[in-house]
């Protein structure tokens, strides 16, 4: 009977843009005994059933219409978190060659079927699958809150009973420990796994694990190793990319990425990183024709992000083609409205319609641009800012944002670089050491006054002075960290302050984003024990 089946209550979800395709599979699945079936015959409907509601099983066909594929879909599930991982994603093809796709894949599905296949077959996997979602049920359920020691504990009773998901949890537990911050611990995890059997995942996360510690060169190698024992981890090609653009190498960055994007040429992730590097390094030939493919595909899919439509504008923009840049951004902005005030956009049009010899307008979007949160702004929408300031004349305010920019990143090589190409490209080459140089001191010297106050005994002020500069500069971690201390050190010796402890636990949750390793997180963990015994207070200390 259904009722006694495996499916009997599970929710399933089909996508497929053949509505005979999804006739067939709701067909089977109700042989199964699954009488909870939806079906979406678009991502876009998709998309809107997951935000309605979870599922316990998608079933996904690869070749969707409107230029958006299934492994395109998965990952934008997953990386917005409609797509939990305790939710079984199982991906549906015609192609022999989709073997290559799942090898390549930054985000994995958990099996793929090849059609046809029977009722037998889909439920014999179904329910292979069911049975190891459900051993892996706690540690997916703590992966999704991002509680990271409890994943580690959850694997390591996994591992101890050596089960059949015993390689399962062994890859998951290093993740974990990466995302704790426990990297001595993650690096001899990772070469122990790798001494008793040479694994790719082991030889990833072990790059991984000296990418995090800053030991860009050891991270190379280790790549370099991988790429050729395991040319199709695509992921392994976006690290090395990334270590060699943090170390100032825009060029053997983007060599790097073109062969990831020779074996998955339809991958928006890789795509849009090419346009990234291309971008800090002036080459807008490349951008418009990384960034025009994917703004092709994703025009009328959920997928569609404003970040893709700002950077092709600008290419179009500094291309000489400022006609094609306003084009772009008036259809943006009329079939979206959520992009109506989009700063990145408005910087974007500031930039074209000056361009274009139209300065009322140009000058009308650049103070829409400018009207955004500061703090806010993630750095290439602010270096986009600082763009149109710069070639519309209000030089000051321009670099005044890429100062901001140096302040968040003091010891970036690669945002120094892009900030002297910034200003380059705007004919103010000589302002760019003293501009960088300037914004580092300024720092310091913040950093130094704060200190002086803390000494002469005034906590508040100095906790006041770097709450302030923190906000401004969300992406320091030194100054957001002290900031944390400070305010902890400040309620430790002039009593509680609700507003202060909620203040200081943001901060360390943003100093463990930006660098779990951070030694000021020790020094901050003691002060709330310390905290805690004075006054009788719960923890206010952030899971590790």
């Amino acid at each position: 009977m259904a009722s006694l089946t495996p499916f009997s209550k599970k929710k399933i979800l089909i996508l497929d843009d053949l509505p005979e395709v999804r006739g067939a599979l709701r067909t089977q699945m109700t042989a199964l005994g699954c009488p909870n079936v939806a079906m979406a015959g678009t991502v876009r409907a998709a998309v809107e059933q997951l935000e309605q509601g979870s599922f316990d099983v998608i079933l996904c066909d690869y070749y969707l219409g409107g230029g958006t594929d299934g492994q395109q879909f998965l990952e934008y599930g997953r990386n917005r978190r409609l797509i939990s991982r305790g939710t079984l994603f199982v991906m549906i093809t015609a192609e022999k060659s989709y073997v290559s796709v799942v090898t390549a894949a930054e985000c994995l599905p958990d099996d793929y079927l090849l059609k046809p296949f029977t009722t037998d077959l889909l439920q014999q996997r179904l329910e292979r699958l069911l049975d190891k979602k459900a051993r892996l049920a706690r540690v997916d359920a703590m992966q999704d809150k991002e509680n990271w020691p409890e994943v580690v504990a959850a694997c390591d009773e996994i591992i101890a009973s050596g089960d059949r998901y015993q390689a399962d949890a062994l890859r998951i537990r290093g993740n974990a420990l990466i995302a704790c911050g426990r990297l001595d611990e993650a690096a001899a995890f990772y070469n122990q796994v790798l001494t008793a059997r040479e694994m790719p995942w082991a030889r990833f996360g072990l790059a991984r694990t000296q990418y995090a510690q800053g030991e860009l060169g050891a991270c190379k190698l280790t790549l370099d190793r991988l790429i050729h024992e395991a040319p199709q981890l695509l992921s392994a090609y976006d690290l090395l990319g990334r270590a060699h653009l943090d170390s100032g190498r825009a060029d053997e960055a983007l060599k790097v990425l073109d062969r990831a994007c020779a074996i998955a040429p339809d991958s928006l992730t890789r795509h849009r990183a090419i346009a990234l590097v291309a971008e800090r390094q002036g080459d807008f030939t490349r951008v418009e024709g990384a960034l025009s493919r994917v703004v092709k595909k994703t025009r009328n899919s959920p997928l569609r992000e404003t970040a893709d439509i700002a950077r092709l504008g600008s290419a179009y923009a500094e291309l000489g083609e400022p006609a094609k840049a306003i084009e772009l951004i008036d259809e943006a902005r009329k079939n979206f409205r959520g992009d109506a005030n989009d700063p990145h956009l408005a910087a974007v049009e500031a930039l074209a319609q000056h361009k274009a010899g139209r300065p009322e307008l140009a000058a009308a979007a650049l103070t829409r641009a400018l009207a955004a949160d500061s703090s806010d702004l993630s750095q290439d929408v602010a270096v986009g800012i600082a763009r149109a300031c710069l070639a519309t004349g209000r030089t000051a305010e321009g670099e005044e944002i890429l100062k901001r920019v140096v302040q968040n990143n003091p010891d970036s090589v690669a945002v120094h670089q892009q900030v002297a190409g910034v200003l380059d490209a705007h004919g103010a080459a000589d302002r760019a050491d003293a501009l960088i140089q300037s914004g580092k001191q300024e720092i310091v010297e913040l950093n130094n006054e704060a200190v002086r106050r803390g000494r002469a005994g005034q906590l508040g002020e100095a906790a006041k002075m770097l709450t302030e500069a923190a906000n401004r500069l969300p992406g320091n971690v030194q100054i957001v960290a002290n900031a944390a201390f400070a305010l902890l050190l400040d309620v430790f010796n002039n009593g509680l302050d609700a507003g202060k402890l909620r203040e200081a636990l943001r901060f360390q949750k943003s100093v463990m984003r930006l660098d779990a390793r951070h030694p000021k997180l020790a020094d901050i963990t003691e002060l709330q024990r310390r905290i805690q015994t004075r006054y009788g207070q719960p923890s206010t200390g952030a899971k590790g």
